[in-house]
């Protein structure tokens, strides 16, 4: 995995990060039957409840390898999920806007590039945060707190 060099004569940061679509977006732009809706969908039934949250984890973790964000799933799997749990249309009541603290991106960022170096290292990440695990919902005093306990760099 090379990390981000840049091009010669630029300064050596990643490129902007495209805006996420999911909790913030305006669902009466979306098209149904589109990818975009699909995830939209699926996010707003996480966001609904701990059990929905915990019904797709468990859904990803049995048949789609593990991976959690719906934007990484093509929208034939995502309408397949939405029609066999009888999913609600996204809705704007259950999207709320995430806005990163500034000085909690750095953290999140270290502590994803930790999780990514190796499978223990994702693995003493999901030991220590829980039923969470994406970083970026986790306080900084709990970051920083990893960040010490396991030398991340």
């Amino acid at each position: 995995y090379g990390g981000w060099s840049g091009a010669p004569g630029m300064a050596a940061e990643p490129p902007a990060k495209r805006m996420k679509t999911g909790p913030g977006i305006n669902v009466a732009n979306l098209v149904p039957g589109t990818k975009e809706y699909f995830v939209a969908q699926v996010k707003c039934y996480q966001a609904s409840g701990e059990e929905q949250k915990q019904l797709w984890a468990n859904y990803v973790d049995l048949y789609l390898g593990g991976i959690r964000d719906p934007a990484r799933h093509d929208a034939g799997t995502l309408m397949e999920f939405a029609v066999n749990h009888h999913l609600a249309p996204p809705s704007s009541a259950s999207t709320t806007p995430v806005v990163m603290d500034p000085m909690k991106e750095p953290l999140v960022q270290r502590v994803k590039a930790f999780q990514r170096a190796s499978p223990e290292q994702k693995e003493a990440w999901k030991s220590f945060c829980g039923t969470t695990c994406d970083p970026a919902r986790h306080d900084a005093t709990k970051l920083q707190e990893f960040i010490i306990m396991f030398g991340v760099p």
